[in-house]
């Protein structure tokens, strides 16, 4: 019986066909693992990005539906970040807001700007350059929302260094044109 055991040990070391599925069988669950740590990192920087992207819209988005904006509507804005990023920290995001008013077809200009986490806002009379054509209406006005969100990812395994996400969202003042800027 033992003879018999010890026969079919020898033939199965001495059998070469599945040395390579074995090897792979060996192989393969580590070469998973920095598959699965830059998949981690991509969604969390995906995730991110959309939610930066989220931020300059809701922002103008809530500003355009006004017929004024206070400094409690401003402040409130800048509170409801921490719930719009979450759960990025929302200290890394840079934001401003501006009422832009369009005077002719080439010449727009800043009415008001807030800054918000290191952005300044922008001086008000100066003019803005970069608005698609299709914005430049004489008579209308714009809200322009930007935000630069800087990220680290979680694990660092696919993007080892801060990354900058910029979004820009534009909207029309819905009710007055420009919406004014009050205390």
């Amino acid at each position: 019986m033992m003879k018999k055991l010890l026969s079919h040990f020898r033939r199965f070391g001495a059998e070469k066909r599945g040395v390579a599925a074995l090897e792979f069988a060996i192989i393969a669950p580590l070469l998973m693992v920095p598959l699965l740590l830059g998949s981690v990192d991509l969604i969390d920087v995906m995730g991110a990005n959309k939610r930066a992207q989220n931020v300059a819209a809701s922002m103008a988005d809530i500003i355009a539906r006004d017929t004024e904006v206070s400094n409690a509507e401003i402040s409130g804005i800048w509170d409801a970040l921490e719930i719009l990023m979450y759960p990025n920290n929302p200290a890394d995001m840079e934001m401003r807001i501006t009422s832009v008013s369009i005077v002719n077809a080439s010449t727009a200009r800043v009415v008001w700007s807030e800054g918000h986490g290191g952005m300044s806002g922008r001086q008000a009379g100066t003019n803005v350059t970069g608005l698609d054509s299709r914005m430049m209406v004489p008579g209308t006005s714009i809200i322009m929302a930007e935000t630069v969100y800087k990220h680290r990812a979680p694990l660092g395994f696919l993007f080892q260094n801060q990354i900058r996400m910029s979004h820009n969202a534009y909207r029309r003042s819905r009710l007055v044109d420009p919406i004014p800027r009050v205390s």
